[in-house]
């Protein structure tokens, strides 16, 4: 997914798809209660106004009146900040309860982007058990930006425990950009710690000059954050042009900085 630059650590929080704070009020004890304070919110001149209001009334009767939360959810606007929150909070609470129906709803959520939305969250559920399915629903389903970048990386994370070599042919399919960085970087992370030389061989098939810079770049980091005197021994399983490689890399990143230093 290509999206606007996203730090890994940034994409690798957890997305919170509770229902946020600033909307959330007590909730009326009775649907008749929740039935007039929609009726008074659709009465709202100001469209930003009205929008939190209804959706305040959407969340608050998600339990106790589920047809009086889908009318509320049905009059917020396509796309508003409001309704993409109401269908995460649905998609993963529904995805809890009963996989395939999530599914299913999510391929109808409404627009492009709320229809990512919903499998992405369902995606992130769905990891826990089967991050080869998950990975398949977010290739269907893909829009860019962050939401769904951190879901890629998050399937990737859970995928890399069980397959790192899948896990790797998949994040290296993606479109340069934020997620396939992240993702690369925690799963070579991983691998080179259960499977260093198969971490490296997947390295040396890769034909994509770019996508084998990424990496590079990620087991120079991962061999860097280790104790210094343990470098040549995780550098034993490279050949003779991964070290070079990863020596001029290495170089430039140091000439860069202090270039930059005043």
């Amino acid at each position: 997914s290509d999206s606007p630059a996203q730090s890994p650590s940034t994409l690798e929080a957890t997305v919170k798809t509770e229902a946020p704070p600033a909307i959330v009020e007590q909730a009326p004890i009775t649907p008749a209660a929740l039935r007039a304070n929609l009726e008074t919110d659709l009465k709202i001149e100001s469209p930003a106004a009205r929008e939190k209001a209804l959706a305040i009334v959407a969340w608050n009767a998600l339990d106790i009146d589920p047809d009086l939360a889908s009318e509320a959810f049905l009059k917020l606007r396509t796309d508003s900040v409001e309704k993409i929150r109401l269908i995460q909070h649905y998609a993963m609470r529904l995805a809890e309860q009963d996989m395939e129906a999530a599914i299913a709803w999510a391929r109808n959520a409404g627009s492009e982007l709320e229809i990512a939305a919903a499998s992405s969250q369902i995606a992130i559920v769905l990891s826990e058990t089967d991050p080869r399915r998950a990975a398949v629903l977010l290739s269907e389903t893909g829009v860019d930006g962050r939401d769904f970048d951190v879901a890629v990386v998050q399937v990737l994370q859970r995928w890399a425990t069980q397959s790192a070599a899948d896990a790797a042919a998949w994040a290296a399919s993606f479109q340069p950009g934020a997620a396939r960085q992240a993702g690369i970087t925690h799963i070579v992370s991983q691998w080179m710690l259960t499977d260093a030389p198969a971490a490296f061989g997947w390295l040396n098939a890769i034909k994509d000059r770019v996508v084998r810079k990424e990496a590079l770049l990620a087991i120079e980091k991962f061999i860097l954050q280790q104790p210094r005197v343990s470098h040549d021994t995780w550098l034993q399983y490279a050949d003779s042009k991964t070290r070079k490689e990863l020596d001029l890399q290495r170089q430039a990143a140091l000439a860069e900085v202090g270039h930059n230093v005043p």
